[in-house]
């Protein structure tokens, strides 16, 4: 098991753990600045979260992918209170579940963005997290005009 560094800012912050056999491989992405997902070798569907085995072809083998990182919020959720005490100077903050290509949709942060100004609809794009050496988050952040 991997040690996390504690410091008083992550004493009470929730983060995900590095020895998870289902996310290991999506959070070895984030920490290269990649967004991965599965993909069924079979069918070439692309699968959020993560499986063991695929939803679309059992037999098939499973392969992580990357992927673009720019989608639209589906749905979002602005909280005005911290149940973490990480969180108390942060709240407000947004909740976003933005839809990926062929589907797939994922949950995450914002950042960069007054979460009173996020809509149904708004291009976001992948922003990644860097909270040490190992641990890199994904996040959301409104797309930047190219």
């Amino acid at each position: 098991m991997n040690a996390v560094n504690v410091t008083e800012e992550t004493l009470f912050r929730p983060l995900p753990k590095l020895d998870s056999v289902l996310f290991k491989p999506f959070l070895e992405g984030a920490t290269k600045g990649k967004l991965l997902v599965q993909e069924c070798q079979q069918t070439k569907k692309k699968i959020w979260p993560p499986r063991l085995i695929s939803p679309y072809a059992p037999d098939a083998e499973l392969r992580w992918v990357p992927i673009e990182g720019k989608g639209k919020v589906y749905t979002f959720n602005v909280v005005h209170r911290a149940f973490f005490p990480y969180y108390k100077e942060k709240v407000p903050y947004a909740i976003v579940i933005v839809e990926l290509e062929d589907g797939i949709r994922m949950l995450g942060n914002t950042m960069g963005i007054n979460p009173n100004s996020i809509s149904i609809g708004m291009p976001m794009e992948v922003a990644f997290e860097k909270v040490d050496e190992e641990i890199v988050l994904v996040h959301w952040q409104p797309q930047k005009d190219d």
